[in-house]
């Protein structure tokens, strides 16, 4: 897998959660959640939101950007670096197994 076609696979996998995150939370009022319990709805979507969060830095980090042009976050909103490093390596990790590098 070269580093172009694991970037379009990674933007896909992005577009999905932003997708299942805006529906969720479209489900949130009482007549369009069904017999899904609010609770659970909030926890997918934080969960799902947490996730995108830490993809998306590491998407950008790996395109290049720096973290400034990613996100200015508050103080006590800062991301966690082992996450973000471990997400990084494991897909160099995937495109170091054919080796081929764009």
């Amino acid at each position: 897998m070269t580093k172009y076609e694991l970037l379009q696979e990674i933007k896909g996998q992005l577009k999905g959660w932003a997708t299942e995150i805006r529906f969720l939370k479209s489900t949130r009022k009482q007549d369009k959640r069904g017999d899904r319990l609010l609770y659970d709805i909030e926890s997918d979507i934080r969960e799902l939101k947490h996730r995108f969060r830490y993809h998306h830095i590491a998407y950008c980090e790996m395109r290049g950007r720096t973290r400034e042009q990613i996100e200015q976050p508050a103080e006590d909103n800062c991301p966690n670096e082992t996450k973000i490093v471990k997400i990084k390596n494991e897909w160099k990790a995937k495109i170091d197994e054919n080796v081929c590098v764009d």
